[in-house]
């Protein structure tokens, strides 16, 4: 009798062990589980394309404080009248006035395709519309942009019009007509996208 007993008590250890044992595991699963999801949303927000598209939905919306959240305070920003090649708006200060301007035109980005990722360097294709574009008699234009993303934040952003697209180059060719006497020399160098749009303003 006492033989039975024994077996009998080293089986019920052995389950005892397995549930107890089972239950762990279960339990490192669920919290598991638990963390994933917020890990792979951090990782998603981090991922350069994510914030481009992110900075792109806030200066659509016309939210400068959303714009500004998504940019380094030493940000080097290419794009438009007042931030040309020659002379980029480097800082905070200087792309809420540049926002402020596109906001007033309302002016729309839009990224065109799928845009490729090297690093934390972003390349897209964009579209622009603003409503200055209908007196060259062209509803949008195109651009190559090129994106820099640093700790989550843009650092860097360039924007090249493409003048093998029929509309840009015809936005770019376009020439105001005069608005009475001038008053001052005409504007010689510069050229581009923050050209045309400049004298599209003045126009």
């Amino acid at each position: 009798m006492t033989g039975q007993v024994a077996p009998q008590r080293k089986a019920k250890g052995l389950d005892a062990m397995r549930l107890r044992n089972g239950l762990l595991s279960a339990l490192m699963l669920t919290m598991l589980l638990a963390v994933l999801p917020a890990s792979l949303g951090a990782a998603a927000a981090d991922d350069p394309a994510t914030v481009v598209q992110r900075f792109f939905d806030a200066r659509n919306r016309g939210d400068v404080a959303g714009t500004l959240a998504l940019v380094t305070d030493d940000i080097r920003f290419v794009f438009g009248p007042s931030c040309t090649p020659a002379a980029p708006c480097i800082g905070v200060g200087a792309v809420r006035t540049e926002l402020q301007d596109f906001i007033a035109h309302h002016a729309q980005m839009t990224i065109v395709g799928v845009p490729q990722v090297s690093g934390t360097t972003v390349h897209a294709r964009i579209e622009l519309r603003a409503d200055i574009f209908s007196a060259a008699g062209v509803e949008r234009i195109v651009a190559n942009a090129t994106a820099e993303v640093r700790d989550g934040k843009v650092a860097n952003f360039i924007s090249v019009p493409d003048a093998s697209d029929a509309q840009t180059a015809q936005l770019l060719a376009y020439v105001p007509p005069p608005q009475g006497p001038p008053t001052a020399p005409p504007r010689t160098g510069g050229g581009g996208e923050a050209s045309f749009i400049r004298r599209l303003g003045d126009g």
